[in-house]
C-alpha cells in the first residue's frame, strides 16, 4: 500500500526586513518632508501634521519614529552634520602629520557643497536661535571643534585651551567652510573657476600652506616668550641674641 506524502511545509517568510525597509523609508519621507517645510517656514510656523501630509503619512508617524516635533527637528538638523562628522573622522590622531590631520579636517567642507535646504535652515537658525539647534551643535560640531584645538596645541606647544588656539582653530574653519557654504557666491563673481575639477584640489593643497605657516608661526612665538621663573624663597633674617 503506497504512502500518501504530505506536502513539505513553505519556510515562513520572515516579516523582519520588508516591515524595516517600510520604516526606514517612511522615515525618510519624514525627514525629507519637514527639511523642505522647516527650510521655506520655520520650525515654529510648521505643523506636524503639515509634514505628516507632505510625507503621505498618517498622523502619528512623528510620534513613531522621532518622540515629538522637536526629536525631528533634531534629526533634520543632524543629518548633513552626520555625514560631515564622518569624513572628520580620525583627523586629529597623533600618528597623523599637521598636514595630513588637516587634509581630512578640510576635506569634509571642500568635498561637496552646501544644499539650499541646509543653508536656509542654518540661516534661519543664526536670526532666530533654537534650544534644539544648540544642542545639535554641541552634539555634532563640539567634539571636532575640540579635535582640532587638540590637534593645533600639540603642533605648537601649548594647551588646547589657549587663546591662541581657539582663534587658530575658528581662522581655519572659516577658511575652509566658506568654500561650503559660500560657493553660490563665488560662482556668481568668479564664474566658471569652481567647474575646474583640478580647483578644490589647488584650493585644499593651498589651505594647507597657510595653515603651516601659521601654526609654525605660533609655534615661534609660543617660542619666544620669556620663561616664567619661580619667586625666590625669602630666608628667614637671623635672630640676634638678647
Amino acid at each position: 500500500m503506497s504512502k500518501t506524502l504530505s506536502p513539505k511545509p513553505r519556510p515562513l517568510k520572515s516579516p523582519g526586513r520588508p516591515r524595516q525597509a517600510q520604516e526606514q523609508g517612511a522615515r525618510e519621507r519624514l525627514l525629507d518632508a519637514a527639511s523642505v517645510l522647516f527650510a521655506e517656514q520655520g520650525f515654529a510656523e510648521t505643523s506636524t501634521r503639515e509634514i505628516c501630509t507632505a510625507a503621505g503619512l498618517n498622523p502619528g508617524a512623528i510620534h513613531y519614529h522621532f518622540g515629538d516635533k522637536d526629536g525631528l527637528y533634531r534629526a533634520v538638523l543632524a543629518r548633513p552634520l552626520e555625514v560631515m562628522s564622518a569624513q572628520h573622522q580620525g583627523f586629529s590622531e597623533a600618528d597623523l602629520s599637521l598636514r595630513e590631520g588637516l587634509s581630512r579636517f578640510f576635506g569634509a567642507f571642500l568635498n561637496e557643497a552646501a544644499e539650499e535646504l541646509e543653508l536656509r535652515l542654518h540661516l534661519r537658525e543664526l536670526l532666530k536661535p533654537s534650544a534644539v539647534y544648540a544642542e545639535t551643535i554641541q552634539e555634532f560640531i563640539g567634539p571636532n571643534q575640540r579635535a582640532l584645538s587638540e590637534l593645533l596645541a600639540r603642533h605648537i606647544g601649548v594647551a588646547p585651551e589657549e587663546e591662541t588656539v581657539l582663534q587658530l582653530g575658528y581662522g581655519l574653519v572659516a577658511m575652509a567652510q566658506d568654500y561650503c557654504l559660500s560657493r553660490a557666491f563665488m560662482q556668481l563673481l568668479t564664474p566658471g573657476y569652481l567647474a575646474d575639477p583640478a580647483a578644490f584640489d589647488r584650493i585644499r593643497e593651498r589651505l594647507l600652506d597657510w595653515a603651516e605657516v601659521l601654526v609654525a608661526h605660533e609655534r615661534a612665538r609660543h617660542a619666544a616668550r620669556p620663561k616664567a621663573t619661580a619667586p625666590k624663597k625669602k630666608t628667614p633674617a637671623a635672630k640676634t641674641p638678647r
